[in-house]
């Protein structure tokens, strides 16, 4: 295949990928799109003259789709040449070694090609979505959020399982592709054929799996009556910080007055206590002046979960970027300190040496950054029952990730509830990706997912995956809702973690041994 050609077929996939995930076009992005993503990209591989020229192609298309998606990273600020620069760079290098070890799965025979390509393309999500420069966004699992019966696999596969039967249908549509025209005789003899009918048969079996759960959901055993606040406001913005604890607090005042009974929690966002609380006490009792934080409390007399930075070594002056519990009195009852942070945004590695600190100063201009927390231990409040209600508190985009929700469920939550900032990025699409991503944290746990944010997408999700509460994007605003709490159990999931693209690894592996072991074999007969 002419070069041109293949990069052509690239930059196709890159924009259905694209299009297929949430974005400024199409809202709720599409599945269909997402089925067919990969296949421009597989009849490209296959046609690759080399490794290397794989590898470019792979290298293309994840950093086209890290930019065409997530372009609005850009909007962060000082950091923008890192979350999006350093991202792009980063999907370029991944995708380059994606690349080569797609086209190694055509050196199998074709009913076992696309099997591998999908364990692959899995693969690669899953080492994209792990670690320090962890980033689980443009993802094909993103485009099948509003395919119900697919997606409850999550349960058992992680949102893995689905990123598979997607890359699967996309490269039996390929290889379709590659072997038409075919006469209808020689078609159902073929290889292909079967392929195709024991995909087909795991995306049935899937789904099937799917209807039955969303027949049968779980029943709720209590609830937990919240107050949500969105106040619309951007933490970065000159004269931001007093406003919005101000509007949060007639915004919590309007909700309860008009539901006319007192929750047992009020959520507030992240970040809109921008300086640590429990050493700036005397500070937030005095402002707002119009309506003193400290009255406020008084005044709703419930415990109020809000975003705010944490001293957690007074030695070196380190803070955590955190979630406090606020009890009427203005105590801290408990916190959260987030654990998954953004590389080189909220932290820089090896700050801890000077060296490393005067590098970074001299490079950035700055080297602190936020102390990653390591507990994963619940939080908890009673409700109108009297029942204590265990609950995690994911912070931004940490709902993002499996491992770590499952870590918080595994330690006893009941629910999740993540505070997120996201009001820098000025667009729905970048509140929608986040929503989705993370609404997949209900479906593989089996429990209740409530986003409080300071811009969108605030919603309560339930363990179908089912939307139960909503506010809009980008607007002033405040709920009262009761949050269905349902029986805690550690679903397959959450007991075992990512063990299927560990699986798949496994499984390339052992087929890389064995292509290795009979090439030597092959060579040997020829001496």
């Amino acid at each position: 295949m002419a070069i041109l050609i293949s990069i052509l077929y690239t930059f196709v996939s890159a924009g259905l990928l694209s299009l297929g995930i949430p974005n400024e076009l199409l809202k709720g992005g599409s599945v269909l799109l997402g089925l067919i993503a990969l296949v421009p990209l597989y009849v490209a591989l296959k046609k690759s003259r080399s490794y290397l020229h794989a590898g470019l192609l792979g290298a293309l298309m994840m950093m086209l789709v890290q930019l065409l998606s997530s372009f609005w990273l850009a909007y962060f600020k000082d950091f923008a040449i890192f979350t999006l620069g350093g991202s792009a760079l980063v999907c370029f290098i991944e995708g380059f070694f994606a690349g080569i070890m797609l086209r190694f799965c055509f050196s199998f025979p074709e009913y076992l090609s696309p099997f591998l390509f999908a364990a692959v393309w899995t693969i690669t999500e899953w080492f994209k979505s792990i670690g320090f420069f962890a980033y689980p966004w443009g993802t094909l699992v993103m485009t099948s959020f509003h395919f119900s019966p697919l997606i409850q696999i999550a349960d058992i596969t992680g949102t893995w399982g689905i990123g598979f039967l997607l890359a699967l249908v996309s490269a039996v549509f390929g290889e379709t592709v590659l072997n038409f025209p075919l006469s209808r005789e020689k078609f159902r003899q073929s290889i292909l054929f079967r392929t195709i009918c024991f995909s087909c048969g795991l995306l049935v079996l899937s789904c099937t799996y799917g209807a039955v759960k969303l027949l049968f959901p779980p029943k709720n055993e209590t609830s937990l009556d919240m107050v949500l606040v969105q106040q619309n406001a951007d933490p970065w913005e000159e004269g931001s910080i007093v406003k919005a604890m101000l509007d949060s607090e007639n915004l919590t005042k309007d909700a309860i007055a008009k539901a006319n009974k007192k929750p047992d929690l009020v959520v507030w966002s992240e970040s809109v206590l921008s300086y640590p609380y429990t050493e700036n006490r005397d500070y937030y009792m005095q402002i707002p002046k119009e309506y003193p934080f400290g009255h406020f409390l008084e005044d709703i007399n419930t415990p109020l979960l809000v975003g705010s930075p944490v001293l957690v070594d007074s030695l070196n002056d380190g803070y955590s970027n955190s979630v406090i519990l606020l009890s009427p009195d203005g105590k801290q009852l408990d916190y959260h300190a987030k654990i998954q942070l953004v590389g080189f945004a909220e932290y820089l590695p090896f700050t801890e040496y000077a060296l490393v600190r005067k590098f970074f100063d001299k490079i950035v201009g700055f080297s602190r950054g936020w102390i990653p927390g390591k507990s994963v231990a619940p939080m908890s409040v009673a409700n109108k029952e009297g029942i204590q209600v265990r609950f995690a508190t994911p912070i931004c985009f940490e709902d993002a990730f499996s491992d770590l929700n499952a870590q918080m469920q595994n330690a006893g939550s009941d629910i999740l509830i993540n505070l997120t900032n996201d009001s820098w990025s000025k667009t729905d699409s970048a509140e929608l990706q986040h929503f989705v991503i993370s609404a997949f944290r209900s479906i593989e746990l089996r429990t209740t997912l409530v986003r409080s944010t300071n811009a969108g997408y605030s919603v309560v999700v339930g363990p179908t995956g089912k939307i139960l509460d909503e506010m809009p994007l980008f607007r002033a605003t405040s709920k009262f809702i009761s949050v269905p709490v349902y029986p805690h159990l550690i679903t397959f999931y959450a007991r075992f973690g990512d063990w299927f693209p560990k699986l798949m690894y496994l499984v390339f592996i052992i087929a890389a041994i064995a292509s290795f072991i009979s090439a030597r074999k092959q060579k040997k007969g020829l001496i």
